[in-house]
């Protein structure tokens, strides 16, 4: 029969039924069973014998109710016989096939059908024998029996001949007792033909499909495939088309369908449908495909910097795709603002700066899903400044000849410097013959020129008027000299200097300098010199100095103060 939305299928079985294969869902079912015994060595069927009267017309009257019914029907009945051991092989074949086409025909004389049947004879039904002995109290030699049931095989080959050894040790065992009892006891129920209906009422599902719906496709397309269970087992094919052209390609099979999804050149989601027939079942699978994804690529830097007085700025940047999409730009800050998207670009407007520090913030672009970020960073404002300069240094090469000495330096305004160091050293080592001993101070007043001394105070070029008073006792090895007169006071001791100076003054970090100073002029005042005899100093010569020449080398560290008085690329605050 055709298989309908609501169908019925029957199966007859005997003991063990195959079903049609089927995936329906059962709603009803129910069996009916019919065992018939025949007399020994007889294959008719009798309805006289034991029960065969009843149970036939038992199952002829359910059959036929079943049969009858407009929503059910059957395709096959399969019959299956047996016999007792005590014949032949060949014989109890013979008598098992006649057995099975005797209830055969049986069925289709009372059900008036024309009916399929699958016959199969089981011969000797030994596993049925073995549940016989294993429930009955009464055989004899009981353990034995199965033992010879269960362990011995049913032939064997000897001297080539086939032998029925289980069937000759069950009737020797115990001198024939156990053989005779089952012969007459068990035996009988070993003569059947028996069957089993199983009726059940189904519904026919629709195709299965293991995939979740809708099928959704990224824009670029996709060549996929889709795995379907159809109600009933067929190799037959399904017939499949599309709703629409850019889902094609279709590659066939009887539970897999394979098809191309072509790229969306649109930025929009499209659908369509994809219709199946097969088992007389129609299934539409919804398809939706991504449109095509823009993107924006920045023609900005990622990191901008802006100075204290603030900016406009714009943003510009390049689509993938051609639209009218303006994308969504903010900034959790107040001080970027207003910004502007459009299609094109986004302008921006950077406030100035009030503060002495500097901020940072960000300005985030949103668009086709994605997030972009710009970070944005301005200057702090510059602190109101004084015109005072000035410098506290030293000059490193008295640092190493042993002199400590400290100087500063007032920048007076239009390029105008005065400076002032004094430097002092009073070392001995008595009794030992070493004195190294200085003082003095000196005053420059200096102009400062070129490029750099435009930018700021105290750097650059520099020219100076230099005057210098000195004293000094230097003795090593019992010889030594002396500035002055020995007694009185520092200017009865004193040397002068008077000397035109030139520097160069080169920034090594943000508030030090390097001081770089040459001098020369005249040098003159008295000295004398002595030598040291037993524990007594000696006098040698009183003597003038008149010197013109090279007068001071300086090479100065000079830390900058002043709130302006800064080199602004050497690193520091920014």
């Amino acid at each position: 029969m055709l298989i309908e939305m609501r169908k019925v299928l029957l199966a007859i079985l005997l003991l063990s039924l195959t079903p049609i294969v089927s995936m329906a869902q059962v709603d009803r079912e129910e069996t009916k069973a019919v065992k018939v015994h025949f007399r020994k060595g007889y294959s008719t069927l009798d309805e006289n014998y034991r029960k065969n009267k009843a149970v036939l017309t038992e199952f002829a009257d359910k059959v036929d109710t079943y049969y009858s019914d407009s929503t059910s029907s059957f395709r096959q009945i399969r019959v299956v016989s047996s016999v007792s051991p005590e014949g032949s092989k060949s014989v109890n074949e013979r008598i098992a096939k006649q057995r099975a086409v005797a209830i055969s025909n049986w069925v289709s004389r009372e059900l008036s059908a024309d009916l399929d049947y699958a016959i199969d004879t089981a011969a000797v039904d030994w596993e049925l024998l073995v549940s016989l002995v294993e429930q009955s109290d009464d055989v004899p030699n009981k353990a034995e029996v199965l033992d010879v049931l269960r362990n011995t095989p049913v032939t064997v080959e000897q001297n080539g001949v086939i032998v029925e050894k289980r069937f000759a040790e069950l009737r020797a065992l115990k001198g024939g007792v156990p053989y005779r009892w089952l012969h007459d006891n068990l035996f009988p129920d070993l003569r059947y033909a028996a069957a089993r209906c199983e009726f059940w009422w189904e519904t026919v599902p629709p195709i299965a499909i293991s995939a979740p719906m809708p099928l959704r496709y990224p824009a670029e397309g996709k060549r996929d495939a889709l795995v379907f269970d159809k109600p009933i087992a067929s190799t037959a094919y399904p017939v499949v088309h599309a709703a629409d052209g850019w889902v094609n390609t279709f590659a066939i099979s009887a539970d897999n369908l394979a098809f191309t999804v072509d790229p969306n050149p649109s930025t929009k989601t499209r659908t369509t449908t994809i219709t199946m027939n097969s088992c007389g079942q129609t299934v539409e699978i919804p398809v939706e495909q991504d449109g095509k994804k823009g993107s924006l690529k920045l023609m900005h830097a990622s990191n901008v910097e802006y100075p204290a007085k603030g900016a406009v700025d714009a943003i510009f940047f390049g689509k993938t795709v051609l639209d009218d999409v303006a994308p969504v730009a903010y900034s959790s800050v107040d001080w970027i603002n207003p910004i502007v998207s459009t299609p094109e670009g986004i302008t921006y407007t950077v406030k100035r700066n009030p503060n002495y520090e500097s901020r940072s913030a960000v300005i985030t672009i949103e668009c086709y899903g994605d997030t972009y970020e710009v970070a944005v960073n301005q200057a702090a404002a510059e602190e109101p400044c004084n015109s005072f300069a000035m410098g506290i240094k030293t000059n490193m090469l008295y640092d190493l000849a042993a002199i400590p000495n400290l100087g500063v330096e007032f920048y007076l305004g239009k390029n105008f410097s005065l400076s002032a160091n004094y430097a002092h050293a009073w070392w001995d080592d008595e009794p030992n013959p070493l004195y190294w001993r200085y003082y003095g101070a000196d005053v420059a007043f200096r102009w400062w020129f070129g490029g750099q001394s435009r930018i700021k105070p105290l750097q650059g070029h520099h020219l100076g008027l230099n005057y210098q008073i000195l004293t000094y006792d230097f003795m090593v090895s019992d010889k030594g000299v002396m500035a002055g007169l020995p007694g009185g006071n520092i200017l009865d001791r004193a040397n002068h200097i008077v000397a035109l100076e030139y520097g160069y003054s080169v920034p090594i970090a943000r508030r030090l300098n390097l001081d770089f100073t040459i001098a020369a002029g005249y040098h003159w005042g008295l000295f004398e010199e002595y030598n040291k005899l037993d524990d007594h100093y000696v006098w040698q010569a009183t003597k003038r100095r008149q010197y013109f020449g090279p007068t001071k080398v300086e090479i100065s560290l000079v830390w900058l103060i002043g709130c302006d008085n800064y080199n602004k690329n050497k690193g520091g605050k920014r």
